[in-house]
């Protein structure tokens, strides 16, 4: 049979249950404003009946509960919506690093603008129609030198800053390295203070809630893999390999690698141990890799090949006419070549880098060529020539056959900068519908983990009269108590 003082334990057990909770509740309320806080709930259980079941003995009346306690504090979370959320924030983090990246190539370019590369290549084609309408003016003959010194300084300018962009880029990338490593090595400290504690049956969710935030970190910062054990210890892995395993960091180093085609010494992200290349496509990393090694590259590239073509094209046609010396050098030999532009120290290979105006033609402006004919001071038929590369469709795409197939020298300059707008704006429309996606999921998230002040006072007031409840229980135990000690038995003392 039950003892005499069950109903008191009954009500210990009661109190303290509602105790916990309530302490529960000023947790959550506590942590209100923590974003990477967790609600928790205690999960109230009925402690074990009496009598216990045995052989040879049913009682008839049933078993008697003994009470409630608080089985488990449990932490709210979805774990669906964390690995979306996760994936979420590296494709997010890959399109804003590509868009930042972007919206700079489009600052260099300054088109369309009243200092872009169009515009002095513009002035520089009405320069040489002036000069084939007065080819023996030496006025009109500076204007041209100094278009062209117009045009090359916009051009090498552009090309500095977008090498500078790409350096930046390829310096910055270490620095994100060093994060990846001290962030997995917390996460690898974590991973043991929780199998530690979940070893004992208990929910670390503090710690759990912690690790979570730095799982979020690392994914903005390249796209990951968990997979959780049975004592809630994660392992994230990085295209297959393994960046944490329980207690283990593996770190992530960078490896200069030179590029003489580039011009420069790049990052290269390897496993610290192995020295395996890291493989990594997505998170912020992934897109300033991708930044670096596609999308400005391929705008420098793109910009030393119509360079290229730029400077082959006007001399081709200028070494066709006469200067006004009839293409004689001081001691009365023919000169066959005047280049129009040249490269610093004949380095075509970074054509936009080492453009420049030919010294000798940029100090003597009568050796330029706008004569079509020997002797001809007046003429001016080669320097129209030289104008008219404006229009004339000089350059292959590759695309179609014969004249379809070509372009003008200014309309291939603008097909690099639409291609520029087009990944532009590419990366930004990605960025909105990646943010909008986050957005949900934080959202989702928040409706799940987040901290209702509303409920959490219901709750605190619930909890509240079921511990006065509680507590009058105890009196009332305690009366009937004092009534069989000190009451029964004294009749005729």
């Amino acid at each position: 049979m039950r003892t005499t003082f069950s109903g008191i334990s009954i009500a210990l057990r009661a109190l303290q249950a509602q105790q916990v909770s309530l302490d529960i509740t000023g947790h959550n309320v506590a942590n209100a404003n923590n974003p990477n806080y967790s609600r928790q709930t205690g999960l109230h259980s009925a402690t074990r009946p009496y009598p216990a079941p045995m052989m040879g003995h049913n009682p008839s009346n049933g078993q008697l509960g003994t009470g409630v306690e608080i089985s488990q504090i449990n932490r709210m979370r979805d774990t669906f919506v964390d690995l979306r959320l996760r994936q979420q924030l590296s494709s997010f983090h890959y399109w804003s690093a590509m868009e930042d990246g972007l919206s700079q190539v489009e600052l260099f370019f300054n088109e369309p603008g009243e200092n872009g590369i169009n515009q002095a290549l513009d002035q520089f084609w009405d320069s040489l129609q002036d000069l084939s309408r007065e080819p023996d003016f030496n006025s009109v003959r500076e204007v041209v030198v100094q278009r062209a010194q117009v045009l090359v300084e916009s051009i090498t300018t552009t090309r500095r800053q977008l090498q500078d962009l790409r350096e930046n880029i390829n310096e910055n990338i270490p620095l994100k390295v060093q994060k990846i490593n001290s962030l997995s090595n917390r996460l690898a400290d974590l991973n043991v203070q929780i199998g530690k504690i979940s070893a004992t049956g208990s929910l670390p969710n503090d710690l759990l809630d912690s690790r979570d935030a730095i799982l979020e970190e690392l994914s903005e910062l390249i796209d990951i893999e968990v997979v959780q054990d049975h004592v809630n210890m994660v392992g994230v892995t990085v295209g297959g390999a393994s960046l944490v395993h329980r207690s283990t960091a593996y770190n992530m180093t960078t490896v200069g690698q030179a590029s003489e085609e580039q011009g420069y010494q790049k990052n290269i992200v390897r496993w610290a141990t192995t020295g395996n290349l890291v493989e990594i496509k997505s998170g912020e990393i992934g897109g300033l890799e991708a930044l670096r090694d596609v999308d400005i590259q391929r705008a420098i590239d793109d910009l030393d090949n119509w360079t290229k073509e730029l400077v082959e094209r006007v001399n081709e046609v200028h070494d066709q006419g006469w200067d006004l010396k009839d293409n004689e050098d001081a001691d009365g030999n023919l000169v066959e070549s005047t280049p129009f532009f040249v490269f610093l120290n004949n380095n075509s290979d970074f054509a936009a880098l080492n453009i420049m105006v030919n010294e000798e033609l940029a100090n003597d402006v009568s050796l330029i060529r706008a004569s079509s004919r020997e002797k001809a001071i007046g003429n001016g038929e080669n320097a129209l020539k030289l104008a008219q590369l404006r229009f004339n469709r000089v350059l292959d795409t590759g695309i179609g056959s014969g004249d379809n197939s070509k372009i003008t020298i200014g309309d291939a300059f603008r097909a690099i900068v639409s291609k520029l707008g087009v990944n532009t704006q590419k990366s930004i429309k990605m960025v909105e519908n990646d943010e909008t996606l986050a957005g949900h999921l934080r959202n989702l998230k928040e409706s799940v983990s987040g901290v209702s002040l509303d409920e959490e006072m219901a709750n605190m007031i619930r909890f509240q009269h079921a511990y006065g409840a509680a507590a009058r229980m105890m009196t009332a135990v305690d009366e009937s108590l004092d009534t069989i000690i000190n009451r029964l038995g004294i009749v005729g003392r």
